[in-house]
């Protein structure tokens, strides 16, 4: 039988990622705090691994922990995604620009 609750460090190992990410994760998120036994220990259900590796999925596409929040709350991003594809694009269409560089004076020493 699995156990319902883990304690942080079983959590952490699950998920791949070190008992101080899902900490710094509490921080920004909020809505996914740890229960605290007696001792002030966090415990996690397991019901709440699927959204933890939600949040870790997104953070490996390169999102951040603001926006896995965000994504929690509303499912979808106010801001739009910059995957760095205008840039090439814009670029794709004209040769690359031409620098003159300066031309160097012969080095000078004494003989």
């Amino acid at each position: 039988m699995e156990r319902l609750w883990l304690k942080i460090g079983e959590t952490a190992r699950r998920l791949g990622v070190k008992p101080k990410v899902l900490r710094y994760w509490e921080q920004v998120i909020p809505e996914i705090q740890a229960r605290r036994s007696k001792g002030n220990l966090r415990y996690y259900h397991v019901d709440e691994l699927d959204r933890l590796f939600k949040i870790r999925n997104w953070l490996e596409e390169g999102l951040t922990v603001a926006d896995c929040r965000e994504l929690l709350l509303t499912g979808q991003l106010t801001r739009g995604l910059n995957l760095g594809l205008g840039a090439w694009r814009c670029r794709a269409g004209r040769p690359p620009a031409r620098r003159n560089p300066r031309p160097r004076a012969a080095p000078t020493w004494p003989r």
